[in-house]
């Protein structure tokens, strides 16, 4: 599944990579997803999620609570690193959102949000 984000707040690359999961995980969710495999080319996300390093900044760690309650809505859950040069579709996707709202092909969606998603419950 690819989908651009255009955030209407301030972001840095490790919010926008938590912001890009927990949103994937909800559109998973949403389409009724049982098992999900997910990629990312952050070190330090990967590495926090799987439990192999702590957070410390307060919207981490809030970021981690919502993923933690997220992977408990599929059967399995996994999130692999992979390297930057390998995460091409991602970096396409990112320029798009740079660049122009209009430009998002049918192989992804759009989605503005004004809010970081630990700031939007869940129903």
């Amino acid at each position: 599944m690819e989908f651009v984000v255009k955030f209407e707040f301030n972001a840095s690359n490790n919010k926008a990579e938590y912001e890009a999961l927990v949103r994937g995980m909800r559109m998973a969710q949403d389409a009724g997803a049982s098992h999900l495999l997910a990629y990312s080319d952050s070190q330090l996300i990967v590495k926090q999620i799987n439990g192999e390093y702590k957070a410390k900044e307060e919207s981490m760690l809030q970021y981690l609570q919502q993923i933690k309650e997220l992977k408990t809505k599929f059967k399995s859950f996994q999130l692999h690193q992979i390297p930057r040069e390998e995460n091409i579709n991602a970096d396409s996707l990112s320029q798009i959102q740079n660049t122009a709202y209009h430009y998002a092909t049918s192989a992804s969606t759009m989605n503005p949000t004004r809010y970081p998603a630990h700031f939007i419950k869940q129903q």
